[in-house]
């Protein structure tokens, strides 16, 4: 673990909206993995400041960038907590306040089994290189951080860890990593919940559509008579004439034109963003369980067996409830709440 000074943090770039169903938009949805320089950091900066907004809570209101943990990231920060604090000048208590009380309940932490932690590029992290400074090298503590990246993958890893920036899993500078993480799911979540609302809309002027037909059928004459009616109607005040139409047109383009640019610039921020960021990819052949554990972390809210079956199988996965239920049930990092309701990571449990 690499603790550097960052108190002097950028300001934070809020996000474009809380998406009400984050799967509605069919991309790649990137998770943020933290270490614990960050959080401290993080934290410590927020003590100093007094009560902006911290980068992490923001990343979870997002609804497309859950923050995870490791396991042993709890314990590391209470360590580490009192000698960051005094390092950076800020106050100890007033750290542990914002922890407690803002970022840690933001988080999720992720038991991994052993087995998760032999993955390829976990594994490639502990590679010893005698030719390479002691802090450079791989570190214990550095593959229980790189091993949740990979098990969720498709991740980002937000950290200052050396041993990262070195394998090209992570930028040394994390503050820009976490700021683009926080706008690039903002933009997604924008455009999700314009998705959602756009389907609720044609929902509604559907079921309207379909009213006034039944009603026309079921009442041919007064329908005809309203149909002449309004024709008449429009025809006397000119709405019919060409030129009415033209001008109608010309009007809707002007109001569409903002729209449609403003729209473009959202996606080619979006795009520079997403080529910005150094990914951590999942494994080419995934486990059920790592399939399981990639779409409860990105759905927003638990899922039964059977509806995470039903959700795989539309992206091309056949797995039964019934293996789902096991493959959870033994795995560590699969909660299960009342209702047979499952989800990926647990609340941190806070130190007082």
């Amino acid at each position: 673990m690499t603790l550097d000074r960052a108190d002097a943090a950028p300001r934070l770039l809020i996000p474009s909206g809380s998406a009400f169903n984050p799967m509605v938009l069919d991309r790649r949805m990137l998770l943020p993995v933290l270490d614990t320089n960050a959080l401290l950091v993080e934290a410590c900066a927020l003590a100093k400041s007094g009560g902006r907004q911290d980068r992490v809570t923001a990343l979870a209101a997002t609804g497309r960038a859950t923050p995870y943990i490791a396991a042993h990231i709890p314990g590391e920060v209470d360590e580490h907590l009192a000698k960051v604090a005094a390092d950076l000048e800020a106050s100890e208590r007033q750290a542990r306040r914002v922890l407690n009380e803002q970022i840690l309940p933001a988080l999720r932490v992720v038991d991994l089994e052993i087995r998760d932690h032999l993955a390829p590029q976990t594994r490639h992290i502990l590679r010893v290189d005698r030719q390479m400074p002691k802090r450079h090298r791989g570190d214990p503590d550095d593959a229980p951080t790189m091993a949740p990246a990979e098990f969720l993958g498709q991740c980002v890893i937000v950290s200052k860890d050396s041993v990262f920036s070195r394998f090209g899993f992570a930028a040394i500078d994390w503050i820009p990593v976490a700021e683009s993480v926080l706008r690039l799911a903002g933009l997604e979540a924008t455009a999700a919940n314009a998705l959602v609302l756009i389907d609720i809309a044609f929902q509604m002027f559907g079921a309207g559509v379909h009213r006034l037909v039944v009603l026309a059928a079921n009442n041919p004459l007064a329908a005809t008579a309203a149909v002449r009616g309004l024709l008449w109607w429009c025809h006397r005040h000119g709405y019919l004439t060409r030129d009415n139409w033209r001008r109608r047109l010309s009007q809707a383009g002007g109001v569409a034109k903002p729209l449609l640019e403003l729209a473009e610039a959202g996606m080619t921020e979006h795009q520079a963003l997403s080529d910005s960021l150094l990914v951590v990819e999942p494994p080419a052949y995934p486990t059920r369980e790592q399939l399981a554990a990639r779409y409860l972390a990105r759905c927003g809210r638990p899922l039964t067996p059977g509806e995470l079956r039903d959700a795989l199988a539309r992206r091309g996965h056949t797995i039964s409830a019934a293996q789902l239920k096991r493959d959870m049930q033994n795995h560590g990092a699969f909660v299960r709440a009342p209702g047979d309701l499952w989800t990926i990571g647990r609340p941190v449990r806070q130190q007082t």
